[in-house]
């Protein structure tokens, strides 16, 4: 017989359910952001809520089977847009280059976005869900360094580097980088500032992986110039002269 973990979570039977759990979520999501998980009580989500706690209970058992859905549901519906984008480049090296502007258009049109940063810290912290919390965290990681590895396989990114270290450098800079520009820079313009210094960033870690052609690198650039088409080729010649 297998027993449920403490912060299993009731899966609705019922479309009224889902709408309520889906509820929940959006306002978990809410209260978190703004007094983050440690700061936040049970008692603060069932207010938050306006449900009765034998309802709240109904769907949740607790703070923590709330958080870890509100990760879940932050993460599947958020990564999954950065994914779809960056995967519609040609390239691997294409693919690379797409995932800031792709992670900064989603911190643009959905703020809540970066708060799973923030729950994602909070809920690593504790033994109870530390172990459920990094699996998505290593998936994602796991998800650039296979971009890193393709590029390199075609030739574009220098094959010394280590596609899992570059993935997480990457990774640990662009939330780093959001943090402190949230200390030194409050107030309206730190979207703004963020993205130019993500900007800067992404050209530091451009400039440390591509290969350069006096290495003989390239080849996957060289590989797609010889594979397009004899006109388009010659399109170009003329544009440059």
């Amino acid at each position: 017989m297998t027993t449920r973990p403490a912060h299993a979570e009731k899966v609705p039977a019922t479309a009224k359910g889902e709408a309520t759990r889906a509820f929940l979520l959006r306002t978990a999501a809410r209260v978190f952001a703004e007094h983050g998980y440690a700061g936040t009580s049970l008692n603060d989500l069932i207010a938050a809520s306006g449900l009765t706690k034998g309802a709240f209970y109904f769907y949740f058992k607790s703070k923590a089977a709330l958080a870890l859905a509100v990760l879940r549901d932050q993460q599947d519906r958020f990564l999954r847009q950065v994914v779809e984008r960056v995967q519609s480049a040609r390239t691997a090296a294409e693919q690379f280059q797409a995932l800031p502007p792709a992670m900064l258009d989603l911190l643009a049109t959905e703020p809540g976005a970066w708060s799973m940063t923030r729950l994602t810290n909070d809920l690593a912290d504790d033994p109870a869900t530390a172990e459920e919390v990094s699996k998505p965290m290593a998936n994602w990681v796991e998800f650039i360094a296979d971009i890193v590895r393709r590029a390199q396989a075609d030739g574009d990114f220098r094959p010394d580097l280590d596609p899992h270290d570059v993935a997480v450098v990457l990774v640990g800079s662009f939330d780093g980088l959001k943090a402190l520009t949230d200390v030194l820079n409050p107030g309206a313009r730190t979207s703004e500032i963020f993205n130019r210094r993500a900007q800067v960033l992404l050209a530091m870690v451009e400039h440390g992986v591509l290969m350069s052609a006096g290495k003989g690198g390239g080849r996957g650039r060289e590989k797609r110039k010889r594979a397009e088409p004899r006109g388009r080729r010659s399109t170009h010649a003329s544009a440059s002269n």
